[in-house]
């Protein structure tokens, strides 16, 4: 019932008017009962914006009750005139008079206390001039009427007005302990907030230096391969040229000796074809001058012959021994000097690869190129399409590079596909990238994969990657970034 009252509060102030009029009614007798009942309805009406209005409800009430004794209540033996018997009558007091007690009691209990003690002062004042215009005052022994018009009147609007403020009381502690906990709760929010606010804070820095972070490397990366390019991959290259030519030098030189060689070959052939045919002519006139001296002459010529064909021996061998060994280091050298000309351009070629996986050269001309580019050598044919406003930071670009390389990578080796598609959007600040394929599909993250390496990757900047590959295909591969770290 209670609950009732507080939900609809006009609906029950309504019932308690109208209850009013009802226990007033028996009162509304004689020639003026229409403006008795007038007057009964009015105070009555006063009740039902009383929790709204409560001081302006009373203040009406209080005035009709002031106009009841001014004018409704006769002092004992005065005489009405004609033209204020109507009013006088109409205004004679009635059981709605209870309606300034409950509009009392609501001042009480809605109005602070200050506002109360006047409105109780206003109902003391009025019951006092009641009884002071009350007839059985005036009469012989006025004593115990007027006492128990006192204490009746008197009573009942200090009972109002205490039931009233017992329940302002116990309001007010109640809008105190809610003020206290609203109080207590908004200190908790508070603290609440600041510590959201530092934890924002904080992540807000974190963000920052991890942004830092990701650009210091890239830049650093950046530096390395322009190092590499500039430095060392240039001095390989001089090497492997100077090697190149020092290996021409060297065969050039190998075949004028082998020319030299073969011309004294066949030189010295021919002179030695001429000594013979001289020593042989000698000979013969030597045997035509005599015989015994021919015979003497002829051992110690056979002799003379066997020695001089053992030192043209001994000189041939050493010589041809010493040719052998310089052919031999000659052609050793050779070999040193191609396989280290060899192994300077496998390091040069090398070393561009490594070069261009730690920062692809071609990013430079923005990421659409680079893309472009990866289009091109992709073992499967792509289609590419890139839609890009704002050029992100060059961390991004070099990840979203790597990703769309490691993602082609793998449409190649493991999809199966014909044909692929890939396509790079800027949207939001962000950078969403898409690669599709009609290969056989079953693509998903696996611990030490390709695709888990590219989630890792993607969420050092708080990107992120999507799957959708059934059985059988399509696989779409969705991978979104921050246009900045």
């Amino acid at each position: 019932m209670l609950g009732w009252q507080r939900s609809h509060p006009w609906q029950a102030d309504g019932l308690l008017a109208l209850l009013l009029v009802a226990i007033s009614s028996g009162q509304w007798q004689g020639k003026y009962a229409a403006g008795i009942a007038a007057v009964s309805v009015l105070l009555a009406a006063t009740v039902v914006p009383r929790r709204r209005y409560p001081v302006a409800a009373f203040a009406v009430a209080i005035i009709i009750g002031a106009t009841q004794v001014a004018v409704g209540v006769q002092p004992a033996g005065s005489a009405r005139p004609d033209f204020g018997l109507p009013l006088s009558a109409s205004l004679q007091p009635t059981m709605a008079d209870v309606a300034i007690l409950v509009l009392l009691y609501t001042v009480a209990a809605y109005r602070p206390r200050r506002v109360s003690l006047v409105a109780l002062a206003a109902c003391l004042a009025g019951a006092v001039a009641a009884i002071a215009r009350w007839a059985p005052a005036h009469g012989a022994h006025p004593g115990g009427p007027l006492f128990a018009a006192a204490a009746g009147l008197g009573g009942a609007a200090l009972t109002a007005w205490v039931l009233g403020d017992s329940v302002a009381y116990r309001y007010r502690r109640a809008y105190y302990a809610s003020l206290e906990e609203r109080a207590a709760r908004l200190e908790a929010e508070r603290d609440a907030q600041a510590r959201i606010a530092q934890a924002a804070e904080r992540a807000r820095e974190l963000q920052e230096r991890r942004a830092r972070v990701v650009d210091e490397s890239a830049a650093r990366l950046r530096r390395i391969e322009r190092d590499l390019h500039d430095g060392a991959q240039v001095r390989l290259a001089a090497l492997a040229m100077t090697l190149g030519e020092i290996k021409e030098s060297l065969d050039a030189a190998a075949a004028g000796a082998d020319g030299a060689r073969a011309r004294a070959v066949k030189g010295g052939a021919a002179e030695g074809g001429a000594a013979r045919g001289g020593a042989a002519k000698d000979r013969a006139e030597d045997g035509a001058a005599g015989g015994g001296a021919a015979k003497g002459g002829a051992a110690r010529g056979g002799a003379d012959g066997r020695a001089e064909t053992g030192a043209i021996d001994a000189v041939d061998g050493g010589a041809g021994s010493g040719a052998a060994h310089g052919v031999d280091e000659s052609a050793r050298t050779r070999m040193l000097v191609a396989a280290a000309h060899r192994n300077a351009k496998e390091t040069l070629a090398e070393l561009r690869d490594l070069a261009r996986g730690i920062h692809p050269p071609v990013l430079d001309r923005g990421l659409g190129a680079a893309l472009a580019t990866l289009a091109e050598t992709s073992m499967v044919p792509v289609g590419l399409e890139v839609s890009i406003a704002e050029r992100p930071s060059p961390a991004i670009e070099a990840m979203a590079y790597f990703c769309a390389a490691e993602l082609l990578a793998n449409v190649a080796k493991h999809s199966g596909a014909s044909r692929a598609t890939m396509s790079v959007r800027g949207q939001d600040g962000t950078i969403l990238m898409a690669v599709t394929d009609d290969g056989s599909g079953g693509a998903h993250l696996a611990p030490g994969g390709g695709l888990a390496g590219l989630l890792e990757r993607v969420q050092t900047v708080d990107g992120r990657l999507s799957i959708d590959s059934p059985a059988g295909g399509p696989t779409a591969i969705a991978i979104e970034l921050p246009g900045h770290a």
